[in-house]
């Protein structure tokens, strides 16, 4: 059998007709929330003749002339904190520039509008209340928030009883999933063999950076995947977003060692 709901109309199929079936249009949704606050206007005014709200009558069109500019402001309210955060389905790729612009991140339309979102949720919430800023963890949170799956390893080794330092040769013989040597490892300016063959980030974010760590392994730490002998894997055309967001984190006398394919 039908049932007549608040939702019910003349115009409806099988709709029964008598008193208590509602006739009216079909209506938008501002004016559906006005009518919901004007029954509840109703519902809670006293029942005395002083407080009728007759229909279409003044004292109706005044609750829900502040009906609509409550409901308005609440959806204008919406729409500007929905364009100002990130964190809803409602921000686009052209407020995602606009933000990136503003907090000075890398601006790479070709990069999905999820990790856009992510990279700039991690600028707003920059320092995260993590105090302890050049350790290590700090630095891999920070990185993963932006959506690059890495992790941050100490050029700290215990061997023997006490701590030692390796060079990047030494940490890549620990495994044979680690080479400079591929089918898309090519060797250009500054790239040599031996400890300075590793891709690093120091003070640029170019690609093949040419610096000599010499005897500073103290000043290093190697960033690489879910374990120090595992290569990570970041997207080609997110390189430059990346070195140019681990030169901002880093404290300017460490050097990273990459363990990295970009593909």
């Amino acid at each position: 059998m039908y049932e007549v709901t608040d939702k019910s109309t003349v115009f409806g199929f099988k709709t029964p007709h008598g008193f208590k079936t509602p006739h009216k249009y079909p209506s938008d949704g501002e004016d559906s929330q006005t009518t919901s606050f004007l029954k509840l206007t109703k519902n809670l005014y006293p029942t005395g003749r002083a407080f009728n709200l007759p229909e279409k009558g003044t004292y109706e069109k005044l609750h829900k002339g502040i009906n609509t500019t409550i409901i308005r402001t609440v959806e204008d309210g919406k729409s500007v904190i929905n364009t100002a955060i990130p964190d809803n389905d409602a921000f686009t790729e052209q407020e995602a520039t606009f933000l990136e612009t503003k907090l000075g991140l890398f601006v790479n339309p070709s990069t999905t509008l999820e990790n856009r979102k992510k990279s700039i949720l991690r600028k707003m919430a920059y320092p995260s209340n993590i105090p302890a800023r050049q350790n290590t963890l700090f630095l891999e949170d920070q990185l993963r928030l932006a959506g690059f799956d890495v992790k941050i390893y100490e050029n700290k080794f215990l061997e023997g009883g006490e701590y030692v330092y390796r060079t990047p040769d030494e940490v890549a013989a620990l495994s044979t999933s680690i080479t400079q040597h591929g089918n898309a490892q090519q060797h250009g300016t500054g790239v040599q063999h031996g400890s300075s063959g590793f891709d690093v980030i120091a003070n640029s974010d170019k690609s093949a950076e040419s610096y000599s760590i010499g005897s500073n392994l103290w000043a290093t730490f190697f960033i690489a995947g879910s374990s120090i002998s595992e290569m990570a894997q970041i997207p080609q055309d997110r390189e430059k977003e990346f070195r140019e967001l681990v030169l901002k984190l880093k404290p300017a006398h460490t050097v990273a060692y990459l363990f990295i394919k970009f593909n």
